[in-house]
This record gives C-alpha cells, structure tokens and sequence, in this order.
C-alpha cells in the first residue's frame, strides 16, 4: 500500500495520522543527516548495532520502526530526540508549579 493510500483509509484528524506524519519526519531527518555525514547504511548499522537490513527498511519506511531503534539510529548520527509540547496542550510555568 502507498504512503497516501494509506493516509487516506485512516483519515486526516486521527491520532494516526499524526503519528505517521511524525515518524516519517523522523525517518527524514535521519536520512538527510546519514548522507550529509556520508556515512554508508552499513557504517549507520553497526555504530547503532544494527543491521544494515534494519536501516534500509527503517530508511524505506518498509514498517513503522520501533522507538529504540529510532534511538539507536538518531544516537549513532549524533542526534537526540526530544518531546516538544504541542500548541494544543501547551503547558504554563504556572501548571508545572502544581504538579
């Protein structure tokens, strides 16, 4: 199944889809940063002690890759990973006092 076909069955405003979006924007950026240090699938896989097969099907979207490997991947092209708080449910300084 393509990318949009797949968009498409889950619908636009579903937790879903979200979800995707930000895994294939991860998967993008790692990409991007694996060429520009000119580092080779197979240099990625064992800095990050994998296998190339696991970043070509991380690299070609063949599944949704697990957070760990998403990890070691980012870790071993010296990336991190962070949550940011979404515009929707921003928190204030104010509510973190009382948590």
């Amino acid at each position: 199944m393509k990318f949009e076909d797949f968009m498409h069955e889950i619908g636009e405003n579903t937790i879903e889809t979200e979800t995707t979006r930000q895994i294939a924007r991860m998967v993008s950026d790692i990409v991007k940063r694996r060429k520009i240090l000119g580092l080779t699938q197979i240099e990625v896989a064992k800095k990050a002690g994998l296998s190339q097969a696991q970043i070509a099907r991380l690299e070609n979207s063949t599944q949704i890759p697990r957070v760990d490997t998403l990890i070691k991947v980012a870790i071993a092209l010296g990336m991190n990973m962070q949550l940011n708080e979404t515009d929707e449910h921003a928190v204030t300084g104010n509510q973190l006092a009382h948590v």
